[in-house]
């Protein structure tokens, strides 16, 4: 979360190198997997995280599959998002890792680097990508080899409250041509024109989020090698600043504002309370905030350069030592796959990448369900590369990112001091 100051993930990242000596010269025998009967089934263990709704529906997908899958049988683990990769890792290093796990971000890189996670073409032939959009089974791919699969798509974007436009007196920006000065000076007019405590935006902190305003800027977050970064410091250091400066203007809270709003839930954020205008998010997250009518835009400067990119809202993989690969690529595939997971799942883990899935999910979809539908074909239009994967040692970088954010919006450190520091202390990170 933005500038939540949670425990740092150095004690994750610990315990899975910790888990990397576990794992050294213990493959898995060359036995036959077992078969399971309904009568003497095979148990397999799905971990992700996520909310008690999302557990509910992952749940009713489980026991669809067992129903269609007699011999086999889900153990389902769900975790808040704030504790599961500190319970991977300790699982991971305790040789206990679940058959099937949910990834995002950099962990695909860390995990597979480790030998935790299974080279997927071993099972290529239980899991159907046939149906895919475009590039979307690339996103599960580092260095050559498939370790994850889309469990479906999303993209950063800006969501706008109109009503809070229509009380401050301020019209929608065309987010065809509109740019980052634009923003500020919106942000700063909402603010001067609405009640107390109504702001035009909130900053941004988050690593992905840096991926698009570096490849906006024409830099890369991380260089080619995974060794370190590839933004500049003047690049983020140029974010800090106009971060700030909404700040000094009105046309975002006080800092201290800022941090109680980014550790709350979605619909008990400024957003969600129709107390903010503008706010930079994942897509997938619209319908979190409110069921009010809000429209997903494309952020500033998409047009000159774009930046965002269509990436796994989640990714699933499977342990390395499993010891039914077959069965857990089948469910994995009945994930991704089947239309009536889909029916149930819906967006929740982002846009399907199964066409066939995403047809016939649409038709199900809400207002701003499918407004984010909408947004993503927006982006997809627009035929952006996606970067490499997030490498391993870039796990930490969003905590590293939010705490220097955090003392330049206190003031106690300047743009320029942050970012160089910033950009140090990853580069620490990804040198290990």
């Amino acid at each position: 979360m933005v500038f939540q100051l949670k425990k740092p993930w150095i004690a994750a990242t610990s315990a899975l190198m910790a888990a990397s000596l576990l794992l050294t010269g213990c493959g898995k025998a060359n036995t036959p997997e077992q078969e399971g009967t309904a009568d003497n089934p095979v148990t397999i263990r799905f971990a992700w995280w996520g909310n008690d709704a999302r557990a509910k529906t992952t749940m009713a997908v489980i026991k669809a599959f067992e129903a269609a899958n007699p011999g086999i049988k889900v153990k389902g683990e769900s975790t808040e998002f704030s504790s599961y990769w500190d319970k991977m890792a300790t699982q991971v290093a305790g040789g206990d890792t679940p058959d099937i796990l949910a990834m995002s971000g950099s962990y695909p890189s860390e995990y597979s680097s480790r030998g935790v996670l299974m080279d997927l073409e071993k099972v290529k032939g239980e899991i159907d990508t046939s149906k895919f959009a475009p590039g979307t089974v690339d996103l599960g791919q580092i260095k050559g080899k498939q370790y994850t699969i889309t469990a479906g798509v999303n993209s950063m974007s800006m969501v706008l409250d109109p009503a809070v436009f229509k009380a401050a007196g301020v019209e929608l920006p065309n987010d065809d041509t509109w740019t980052w000065a634009e923003y500020q000076d919106i942000a700063a007019k909402i603010t001067k024109g609405s009640p107390k405590g109504t702001f035009g935006t909130t900053p941004m902190a988050n690593d992905s989020f840096l991926a698009v305003w570096a490849r906006q800027g024409g830099e890369p977050l991380y260089a080619e090698d995974g060794k370190k970064l590839g933004i500049s410091e003047s690049r983020v250091a140029d974010w800090m600043k106009m971060d700030l400066e909404l700040q000094k203007s009105g046309g975002s809270p006080a800092a201290s504002q800022v941090v109680e709003d980014v550790s709350a839930q979605p619909e008990q954020t400024l957003m969600g309370q129709g107390k903010q205008a503008m706010k930079i998010s994942w897509s997938n997250q619209l319908n979190s905030y409110s069921s009010k009518d809000l429209v997903i835009a494309k952020l500033p400067s998409e047009s000159v350069k774009g930046g965002a990119w269509l990436r796994s809202s989640m990714e699933y993989g499977i342990s390395a030592k499993t010891k039914y690969p077959k069965a857990t690529a089948k469910f994995l595939s009945f994930l991704v796959n089947s239309p009536d997971a889909g029916k149930l799942i819906k967006s929740d883990r982002g846009m399907p990448a199964n066409l066939d899935v995403r047809a016939a999910v649409k038709p199900l979809l809400n207002a701003n369900q499918t407004k984010e539908a909408a947004y993503l074909d927006r982006v997809a239009e627009m035929k952006l590369t996606p970067p490499t994967p997030f490498p391993a040692g870039s796990s930490a970088t969003m905590e590293v990112l939010n705490r220097n954010m955090t003392d330049v919006l206190f003031e106690k450190a300047t743009p320029e001091a942050a970012a160089k520091k910033f950009v140090g202390e990853v580069n620490l990170n990804l040198d290990k």
